[in-house]
């Protein structure tokens, strides 16, 4: 059998390797949508799936809900968790202030070779939007924010970041993205050029003003949509939601 290693979480809270499994499989499967808003998290089904008992399952999921990705209904049970208009536009706001950070510091500590990967990947953004290939943009969009905290140099910007980035990508099931909504429009091809030009010459003040505005262009730009599938959820319409937005999508390019 193999040895698993208990280590601290973020509470404090011992955790097993078994645990973290089971905690990341049930991330993963949020993210790339296998489980959509609204899905009831089935322990006896995860644990055979995942391999593991039902008790590390029933820490990955109370972890999940700390973090704020699955929510515990009464008389339901646990579910992936649905959003709100106002939670939406709260977390646009929170990330707004955490791109800002992000880009000032990593103008301020980045070394060479960072600043290069965010230019890359920037590139890379650049390339897949003129390809119409809205898998390759999304991925690109992914390692120029991770490039920016990596370049950061802060400990706890990266764990809050990362928490933002995954629900930004279980958000973009349903068609919403803190960064680019409908994303394979050409003219958001340089929507992050003043961020990157800005952390290139290490200007921290216009690479926080240039990181916090992206975000919140974003928001203004897809509170329509947002209004949309908050009614949508309202409506019990959740469990075909990326079929839905994307036959949306394709008929308001």
């Amino acid at each position: 059998m193999a040895t698993v290693f208990p280590w601290m979480d973020e509470d404090d809270t011992p955790v097993l390797a078994a645990d973290r499994v089971a905690y990341h499989e049930i991330k993963r499967r949020i993210v790339d949508g296998r489980l959509r808003p609204g899905d009831r998290l089935v322990l006896r089904d995860l644990a055979k799936e995942i391999g593991v008992s039902q008790v590390p399952v029933v820490v990955a999921i109370r972890m999940l809900e700390r973090d704020g990705f699955v929510a515990n209904v009464p008389g339901y049970g646990s579910c992936v968790r649905t959003w709100g208009k106002e939670e939406i536009r709260d977390l646009y706001q929170i990330r707004a202030c955490l791109e800002g950070l992000a880009a000032r510091l990593c103008a301020q500590r980045a070394t060479d070779a960072e600043i290069e990967a965010v230019v890359a990947a920037n590139e890379a953004f650049i390339r897949a939007t003129e390809a119409n290939d809205l898998e390759a943009q999304i991925q690109a969009d992914l390692e120029l924010h991770v490039a920016l905290v990596r370049g950061a140099h802060a400990a706890e910007l990266r764990r809050m970041t990362n928490n933002g980035s995954i629900i930004d990508c279980s958000l973009r099931q349903l068609g919403i993205s803190f960064s680019v909504l409908q994303a394979v429009r050409p003219e958001v091809k340089h929507t992050h050029d003043a961020i990157v030009e800005a952390v290139a010459r290490r200007d921290p003040d216009a690479a926080e003003r240039a990181g916090r505005g992206h975000v919140e262009e974003s928001l203004a730009r897809n509170l329509t949509w947002i209004e949309e599938i908050a009614q949508a959820m309202t409506n019990g319409q959740g469990q075909s939601f990326p079929k839905w937005i994307q036959q949306m999508g394709m008929s308001k390019k």
